[in-house]
């Protein structure tokens, strides 16, 4: 009779290492510990494929709902979360920005059909081509060299009823935002001098606050498209007139923790700045939206 030698069990099966197929390291989980790509294999069929990037849209980066349910709920508190050290259960700051912004812009065009549905520009139209030939500058630096390029975008304007110029200002408006936000938030860093604030902190908040803007405009638009035209549309844009100062005003209080009546003080300050800065942008935008019809 054989008997089991009990002080030689076998050895546990040893999982097979395999390295990274991005970075080549070895995986010790479901995620690189190098890179952060998940293990699996290739993505060889459709199915494969989109079952990836509908986890990626639901569940991995549930972060996504996490996000838009805190910024619209909670002004200021996404900003705090950050200077916290709390953020890698949100979307970063600037890419809330960028996806809000896109899908504000998107919906713009794509729910564009009505004038009532759509945020353009109105201007001025020249009646015929023929009179962008009397046209003149003011400009004393430069007026005589962009008069010709002025002269042809007025043309331009004639023919197509203003359309060109229209859709270029929106698509432009993005883009100067990239320069107006940086510079609001020096002016905030002017406003909130004592205690000393790190610029980026007014940067964030900027971010933060606009990517709110452009995902209630959004929900607007949406809402107006779908909603039948009746009262209902004057009880939403009295809606979003009061939701919206009071989101940006306890932001402000929020992050920066000063009482009311000295937030409130301050807030009224910013408005007037940024009606002031912003009106020079949307002139500057559509000079240069004119001058690259």
């Amino acid at each position: 009779m054989v008997v089991a030698d009990h002080n030689h069990l076998p050895a546990p099966a040893v999982p097979e290492s395999r390295p990274c197929s991005n970075c080549g390291a070895e995986l010790s989980g479901r995620y690189c510990s190098n890179c952060g790509q998940r293990a699996g294999t290739a993505a060889h069929t459709v199915g494969h494929f989109l079952s990836e990037a509908i986890e990626a849209f639901t569940h991995a980066d549930s972060r996504l709902w996490n996000t838009l349910r805190l910024l619209l709920r909670r002004p200021g508190f996404l900003t705090r979360e950050y200077f916290a050290g709390r953020r890698a259960r949100y979307l970063p700051p600037l890419r809330v920005y960028l996806i809000m912004s896109v899908l504000f812009f998107v919906l713009n065009a794509l729910l564009g059909t009505s004038p009532s549905h759509r945020v353009d520009v109105k201007v001025d139209k020249p009646q015929t081509t023929e009179a962008c030939e009397d046209l003149k500058s003011d400009l004393h630096w430069g007026g005589q060299l962009l008069l010709p390029r002025l002269k042809a975008a007025c043309k331009k304007m004639a023919a197509d009823n203003g359309r060109g110029f229209s859709e270029n200002m929106v698509n432009n408006l993005g883009r100067a935002l990239f320069v107006f936000l940086p510079l609001m938030a020096g002016l905030m860093k002017l406003l909130y001098w004592r205690p000393p604030r790190f610029y980026l902190e007014h940067l964030l908040l900027l971010l933060h606050n606009h990517a709110c803007v452009f995902l209630v405009l959004s929900i607007f638009m949406l809402a107006i498209h779908w909603i039948p035209k009746n009262g209902w549309t004057a009880l939403l844009v009295l809606g979003l007139l009061w939701y919206l100062p009071r989101y940006l005003y306890r932001s402000m209080k929020v992050v920066y923790e000063q009482s009311g009546w000295l937030t409130f003080l301050k807030f009224i300050v910013l408005a007037c700045a940024y009606l002031f800065c912003g009106t020079f942008m949307l002139l500057a935008t559509a000079f240069v939206s004119a001058a690259t019809l």
